[in-house]
Formats: structure tokens, sequence, C-alpha cells
């Protein structure tokens, strides 16, 4: 399915594209039209009234309104495609090195927000551990999955300071460790 997509996404793309170039195209030639530019253009010339400096003007004014319009089109159709394509899944596993604390304690820094520090839930291979908020003498003393989730005034992002479930070290024991 993945291999579909990364083939369609591209080719409808391009389709959009010269779908959206033709329609301006089209739309510039027949608002040109309707106006009756060339008649205008041609009487004007004829009459001495427009030098030849003045004639690359009106083009570059025409071609003007086809980009403007072919421009537009093309983000609204790409947009209204984009949003048909189903968004990923935020990934919350925990990534990267675990650094021993003290104890039977570890930290990592948590790289993606996370809006309620208090409520946030540590899994280990998708079973919850706890209980959350522990003190941390408790996790390093004690370990048995008990964790704690903080940000200090001075940092810049969140710190999980937690223990594995059976107090093993989290960058080796093989399992996988994620917040929600």
């Amino acid at each position: 399915m993945a291999v579909l997509i990364s083939i369609l996404v591209p080719l409808a793309c391009a389709a959009l594209l010269c779908a959206c170039a033709y329609i301006a195209y089209r739309l510039g030639l027949e608002e040109g039209r309707q106006r009756g530019m060339s008649e205008a253009y041609n009487l004007y010339v004829s009459a001495g009234a427009i030098k030849d400096n003045a004639r690359s003007k009106i083009t570059r004014d025409v071609s003007s309104t086809h980009v403007a319009i072919g421009s537009t089109l093309l983000a609204l159709a790409s947009s209204a495609f984009l949003y048909m394509i189903p968004a990923k899944p935020v990934d919350h596993s925990l990534h990267g090195v675990f650094r021993r604390w003290q104890g039977e304690a570890w930290v990592i820094v948590i790289k993606y927000p996370q809006r309620q520090l208090r409520e946030a839930k540590l899994y280990e291979d998708d079973v919850l551990v706890g209980p959350a908020n522990s003190d941390p003498q408790d996790i390093s003393a004690k370990g048995r999955g008990l964790y704690r989730l903080y940000k200090e005034a001075d940092e810049t992002a969140p710190i999980l300071m937690f223990s594995s479930s059976d107090n093993t070290d989290p960058n080796t024991n093989g399992r996988k460790y994620r917040l929600e």
C-alpha cells in the first residue's frame, strides 16, 4: 500500500499541475477575447498610440494574469489533495540513550511536547508502569517502574526520570518505552 501511495502521489501532483496550467491559460485567453483586447490592441497600434516599449508592457500584464491565476489554482488544488492524504500517527516512543542518574533511576530528555506533564503515562512494552510523579529518591532506591516527568525552570525541555519494571538497564533490556 505504501509503495502504491508513493507512486500515485507524485503522478497526481503532476496531473494537477498540468490541469491548473491549462485552465489558467484558457481563462487568460477567454478573458482577453471577452474584453476584446486583441481588437483594442490592434486599433491602438495602427493609430500609433502604443509605442514598441508599451507592447511588451501589455504582454507582461497578460502573462502576469496567467501566472497569478495558475498559481492560485495550483495552491488550491494542492491543498485539497494534501488534505485527502491520511496523517501519520504521532510516535510517542522514547528514542535515544537513557542516562543513569543514580541507583535504579534513568533519565532522558523528552523531545516532543507534552501538554500535561502531570497526566502523561509511561508504558513499557504496552504495559502501564508507575505510579507516576514518584519521589526521585524512591525511583533511585526502589525502582520497579516508578517514574517522574518534570521540567525545571531553567530547562527548555521536560525530563523523564524512571526505572524499568525489573530494574534492568533500559538501553539493553530490549523493551520499548513510550509516553502518552
